[in-house]
């Protein structure tokens, strides 16, 4: 009796505080443009604060997967972007929610690995070359490095991480329509030759690299193909594969190679550790067709690539691996590459001249240079460590799909890391830190079961 009175209360006063939120709201819309816009934040903060208090992986986590893909476009004046606002938000409202609830998982194996790289990054600060550039790279490092810390040790339930799978794919495909959409909707490649056009996703002075953009619909495209493998329903099905041809094409539009062979990439990895090989066959024909019924300049790309160099990337590597030579146990310090690359750029015969002031284009290339052999060594342990802790996950463990799912995307990830620099850039420790939540929630479910065969 005495609880049921208690919750009465509670539900009285809640719906007297959101009667009061509605009236100011009402009374705030009447006029202007701003006017309006402060009735909806009355209205709208209160909600996104409990909920942030409530559910943090839902918001503002959730919001910030979502948006993800679309990154560079979100400005948000000088302060950034705003998946920086929700990234940061995110990692405030975790942490609080873990203080709150006094449930804090164990970190995984991977974090150790992370906190070793970190420290050796940081100590470099007293070798570094250039240490103005090292202090700008500092803080993107250290925000996704804590965000990612914070994800991995927040308690997170099944359905939590169904949700996030979600939004990630959701932002996948709505990501890729409007990349098409913006593409074909251009006069001036619908005027011009679309066999040698790409794709460069704009919004006023904001645009995403191509490559870059790519890049961010292969953990989308490894969500929607597990979805559509495993899902029964065959309208289900035929959505998962129209998902699949439409982030395709948009890769193949943004005619990025790399990309597409880290498509390639997660249908091996699916065809060797899954039992779907007849639906995989389905999801590799769409595929095809989506890159061959998109007018792209993919294919001229490929044909290009041994007379480019691989747009010059052969000779960035060339010079990079000179600056390595000559500091190649601590490296010139982070954030340094570009530094180094200029000191060695006259002193390395090139056959493909990519020009002054490149960037590395390949995360061994990067880490090498500007952290040395130790910095490498420590990556090294980083991804290694992060697929062990998936492998508490054995086949007979319900969620060992997601676990094939996060490896194949792990795998993508590693593998066009080797082409582009993607360290910096929140999709890449999207994945990472989606893989230290599905350890968690594997540990979970093992708990529970080992809980249930206990007499």
């Amino acid at each position: 009796m005495a609880k049921r009175l208690a919750r009465t209360r509670v539900d009285t006063v809640s719906l007297a505080m959101a009667a009061i939120i509605l009236l100011c709201a009402l009374l705030l819309a009447k006029g202007s443009t701003t006017r309006i816009a402060l009735a909806v934040a009355v209205v709208a903060v209160p909600l996104a604060t409990y909920a942030a208090l409530r559910r943090p992986l839902l918001f503002p986590y959730a919001l910030y997967v979502l948006l993800v893909p679309f990154d560079n476009l979100l400005l948000v004046s000088s302060f950034g972007t705003l998946t920086k606002l929700l990234g940061i938000l995110s990692g405030f409202a975790v942490v609080f929610w873990c203080l709150r609830v006094k449930h804090i998982a164990l970190p995984p194996h991977a974090m150790y690995a992370l906190v070793a790289l970190l420290c050796w990054a940081l100590a470099s600060m007293y070798w570094t070359v250039s240490g103005a550039e090292t202090i700008a790279a500092l803080p993107q490092y250290l925000s996704l490095a804590l965000l990612y810390a914070a994800l991995a040790i927040t308690p997170v339930t099944l359905q939590e991480f169904r949700w996030l799978l979600g939004a990630t794919a959701i932002g996948g495909i709505a990501a890729a329509a409007y990349g098409i959409h913006q593409f074909y909707g251009n006069p001036f490649d619908i005027a011009g030759n679309l066999l040698t056009a790409r794709l460069v996703i704009q919004a006023g002075n904001a645009t995403i690299d191509p490559n870059q953009f790519a890049d961010a619909l292969l953990f989308p495209t490894a969500i929607v193909t597990m979805f559509a493998l495993r899902t029964r329903w065959l309208l289900l099905k035929t959505a998962g594969f129209a998902g699949i041809a439409l982030m395709v094409a948009a890769i193949a539009l943004s005619a990025s190679r790399e990309a597409l062979l880290g498509v390639g990439v997660i249908v091996a990895y699916y065809l060797w550790r899954t039992r779907y090989r007849l639906e995989m066959g389905i999801v590799v024909i769409c595929g095809l067709a989506a890159t061959f019924f998109v007018q792209s300049s993919m294919w001229l790309r490929f044909g290009r690539a041994i007379a480019t160099g691989g747009a010059g990337r052969l000779s960035i590597w060339s010079v990079g691996f000179e600056a390595f030579r000559h500091r190649w146990l601590a490296g010139y310090g982070m954030g340094n590459f570009t530094a180094a690359y200029d000191d060695y750029y006259l002193k390395t015969p090139q056959g493909y001249p990519y020009g002054w002031s490149s960037p590395p284009h390949n995360l061994l290339v990067q880490v090498g240079v500007e952290l040395g052999i130790i910095g490498l060594v420590l990556l090294a342990w980083f991804f290694v460590a992060t697929f062990r802790d998936l492998a508490v996950i054995d086949r007979d463990h319900p969620r060992y799909e997601d676990r094939v799912m996060m490896e194949a995307a792990l795998i993508a990830l590693i593998f066009v890391s080797m082409f582009i620099g993607l360290f910096t850039y929140k999709y890449a420790w999207l994945v990472i830190a989606t893989a230290a939540q599905l350890r968690l929630v594997a540990q979970n479910e093992s708990a529970r079961r080992r809980a249930a065969r206990a007499p």
